[in-house]
């Protein structure tokens, strides 16, 4: 099954970005000003139901979890038996989650996440639908036939490869 605007509803990373911040308070209180790791603590990205996210215009809702983005969309793939075009620079981030992973040297793109995944015939009618909600969501690919997943927006060609360990498990004592 082919077709179909990839639309990420939520931050990537975000989930694993507050479990690091949690766990790993004093090395942040080393590496920033000393109260800068308050600003690590924030309340998660709100979610809908899938009813709620098919009423808003996706056919498909594909949770985000352990490997990230790139694990849920490389599994999106593979399940409808397809390639697809993902563009990184689409994908949503806080920028606290970046400055997270590059103090661990981590990849926020494999990071664990706690968003959704969702397919939609028209991903940017779905995306303003949920931003009238108050909902981040941005369109960050499309499925195509074949089945070679490729990542657009690199200098050369980069294919999206089968999904790594999560990059929680990178980050020592987590």
């Amino acid at each position: 099954m082919t077709g179909g605007d990839l639309v990420l509803c939520g931050y990537a990373g975000e989930a694993g970005m507050l479990l690091i911040a949690e766990r790993k308070r004093a090395d942040i209180g080393k590496m920033f000003r000393p109260d800068a790791a308050e600003r690590f603590h924030m309340e998660k990205t709100r979610r809908l139901s899938p009813e709620a996210y098919r009423a808003a215009g996706a056919s498909d809702v594909y949770p985000v979890s352990e490997g990230g983005v790139l694990a849920a969309v490389y599994g999106a793939a593979k399940e409808r038996r397809c390639g697809v075009r993902l563009r990184l620079k689409d994908v949503p981030l806080r920028r606290e989650t970046v400055e997270l992973c590059e103090m661990f040297r981590i990849d926020p793109y494999r990071l664990f996440s706690a968003c959704d995944l969702l397919v939609a015939e028209n991903g940017k009618r779905l995306e303003e639908a949920l931003a009238a909600q108050g909902i981040p969501a941005a369109v960050i690919g499309y499925f195509t036939g074949g089945q070679d997943k490729v990542i657009t927006d690199k200098k050369e060609t980069e294919y999206l490869n089968r999904p790594e360990q999560d990059e929680l498990r990178k980050v020592p004592g987590m």
